[in-house]
């Protein structure tokens, strides 16, 4: 999974369209003099992000994106595509020019585009210009990247220095018009102001000529004075009327005319006082008129003041941006990243290898170490029997087509080959485990079976018997009386065996054969298979022919057929003194070998153990020490002792 996933990674690189980024480097400098005192730094800190962080949406604004479509005149020009697309439209240009029998139209000649078209296509190209752009800023420095990326490089370079270009572009404008708008604001005020201050000046004017009051403090120190006179020319008159009062009575000449002096004195005094009081009042509209003229006059200073100092410059808070590394054409691609791809999805690749595995072993009920058979079943393993190869099955032919042995080549007798070889010191570890279960009273007749066929008890049997040979006098029984195989393998006379013994038709020494390439070792096989194998290998006969072997054989190995689809291992395993399950690795399933037990189970038969057959030992964690012998788990298994039911 991983090497596919690495494959796929490999075609997705090489089916991928190369990118190429154009990056351009520009220095965004904000100006916070108003904020630099030392209280206001954290303030000075969040604004500068948040300036920084609205300069980058700038550059990704769509407001830019249209500018840069319009500058490279891409509503004409296009935007270029990848290889693939080129060569899928060039191939269908061929069919059509082909098909219209090779005439071709005028290419130079573009359709004109109609005002709704021509809106749509800059509003797509300025989503492919917002969408290829990226824009980064330095942590510790006013440096900004803006990178575009492109099928095409030069196209790449090309946009993003139109960009920063742009962006610039936008923000004098930006300041233009806001310097415009101010002076335009400032101008509109001022012509207000003037014409106000002209107009209360005007009024000034005219109430002063309309009333006379060109000089308050002469006309002001005149009706002073005048009022003094009249007030000491009432005084004098009074006191002269009071004084001729005295002498005269009220119709005396000098009473009436000092009478009449004092009436004209008083008449003149109210008539001054009334003088004054008018003036007073004139003086007050005097003054609230030269106040509005005043007050004209400063605001129309104010904002000429402010009229004069605005110029093309922005307040503090906009930027000042520069251009400092043009972007340049790349040389290589941005993307597909090629190391980046094989790893991931070489790494999908060995995620969904480990899930498959983990999923395969969880849902995996066959036996692939003697550790599960043990955990499942309660009972020991006797040993493993190696998988032999082809190779090595090869090398065996060949040496015995030189010689005179007239064994095959098979598994059946691999323990021949080389009495040092995994597979032979595999089957010496088995014979030890059953020679050992009851060291007291070792087994002498030892029935090996399975749950089905071609799990390897033929082969288990065969190689056993051949180990067993080295102790003393062996013999091995084909009771498999269904598909009886031991005389192929051993290349025997199978005319007369184990049914002409049983029946009493022929004796023993008729009926076993000595195998050619072992001296120790008997063979009696089959022969004439029997329409009842059943009711034969169930019959008092049976048991007397195995007591009556016991005697000749130091060792007697049965090879029978397997429990599930017959009885026979169940009736000959109350007659022989032990049985061997054989359990083929990564074959045979938990569901058949509980089966097989629950047959024995059910006849009181209790197995001495489990021999885990065609074992792969680059799958499975056996280890070897060079040529002799093998080791399980890191050191030999040994093997207690079962006592069978009886």
């Amino acid at each position: 999974m991983a090497l596919m996933g690495a494959i796929i990674g490999g075609l997705k690189v090489m089916s991928g369209v190369p990118v190429y980024r154009g990056t351009v480097t520009m220095v965004v400098e904000p100006d916070f003099s108003s904020l630099a005192s030392a209280n206001q730094g954290a303030v000075v800190y969040a604004t500068a992000w948040r300036f920084y962080e609205t300069q980058y949406d700038l550059l990704r604004s769509r407001a830019v994106a249209e500018r840069v479509a319009n500058k490279m005149d891409l509503i004409n020009r296009g935007a270029p595509k990848s290889r693939v697309t080129f060569s899928i439209i060039d191939e269908i240009k061929k069919l059509v020019d082909f098909g219209s029998g090779g005439k071709t139209e005028n290419t130079n000649q573009k359709p004109s585009l109609s005002a709704h078209q021509e809106k749509a296509k800059r509003e797509a190209m300025a989503a492919m210009i917002q969408g290829g752009v990226s824009v980064r800023g330095g942590e510790q420095s006013q440096l900004v990247y803006v990178s575009f990326d492109s099928v095409d490089p030069n196209f790449a370079s090309e946009v993003a220095n139109t960009l920063a270009d742009s962006y610039i572009e936008l923000e004098l404008e930006s300041r233009l018009n806001r310097a415009k708008r101010a002076s335009n604001w400032l101008t509109e005020r001022l012509n207000d102001l003037r014409q106000k201050l002209t107009i209360s000046e005007r009024n000034l004017q005219e109430f002063q000529s309309r009333e006379g009051m060109i000089d308050l403090k002469s006309i002001e120190q005149l009706t002073s004075v005048e009022l003094n006179t009249l007030n000491q020319e009432l005084i004098t008159a009074n006191t002269k009327y009071s004084e001729l009062a005295k002498r005269y009575g009220p119709k005396h000449p000098r009473m009436l005319a000092a009478r009449g002096e004092l009436d004209t004195t008083k008449r003149r005094l109210a008539e001054t006082s009334r003088r004054v009081v008018d003036t007073r009042t004139k003086e007050f509209e005097l003054a609230e008129l030269e106040r509005a003229v005043n007050a004209n006059r400063e605001l129309y200073d104010v904002f000429l003041n402010k009229f004069r100092e605005t110029d093309l410059s922005v307040d503090n808070q906009l930027s000042s941006a520069r251009v400092v590394d043009v972007a340049l054409p790349p040389k290589a691609p941005f993307k597909p990243d090629k190391a980046q791809i094989l790893t991931i999805w070489g790494l999908i690749g060995l995620g969904i290898g480990v899930l498959l595995a983990f999923l395969r072993d969880h849902l995996d009920n066959t036996f692939s170490n003697t550790e599960k058979i043990e955990q499942r079943f309660n009972l020991p393993v006797l040993g493993v029997v190696p998988l032999v190869s082809s190779r090595e099955l090869k090398n065996i032919t060949q040496a015995t087509k030189s010689s005179k042995s007239k064994y095959l080549g098979g598994p059946e007798r691999f323990f021949l080959n080389e009495k040092k070889s995994s597979f032979s010191e595999s089957v010496n570890h088995i014979r030890t485990g059953i020679m050992y279960s009851n060291i007291d009273d070792p087994p002498q007749v030892v029935l090996i079976t399975s749950s089905v066929q071609a799990e390897g008890k033929t082969t288990l049997a065969t190689n056993l018997a051949l180990s067993l040979a080295q102790l003393g006098n062996t013999l091995l029984i084909d009771a498999d009386l269904r598909k009886p195989r031991l005389g192929q393998i051993a290349t025997i006379d199978t005319d007369v065996g184990l049914i002409d013994f049983v029946a009493g038709t022929k004796p023993l020494r008729e009926c076993v054969k000595q195998d050619s390439d072992c001296p120790e070792l008997s063979i009696l096989a089959c022969g004439v298979i029997p329409p009842n194998p059943l009711e034969l290998l169930s019959s008092q006969r049976m048991e007397k022919a195995i007591l009556e072997l016991k005697k000749s054989f130091a060792h007697i190995v049965i090879d029978t057929a397997p429990i599930l689809p017959v009885s026979d291992a169940v009736v000959l395993g109350h007659i022989v003194d032990e049985v061997v399950m054989v359990i083929q690795s990564e074959h045979t399933t938990q569901q058949m070998v509980r089966d097989a037990l629950r047959r024995l189970e059910s006849a009181n038969i209790v197995p001495l153990g489990f021999v885990l057959s065609q074992v792969s030992f680059k799958k499975a964690p056996y280890y070897y020490s060079g040529k002799y012998g093998y080791y399980y788990g890191g050191a030999e298994q040994q093997n207690a002792p079962v006592k069978r039911a009886s």
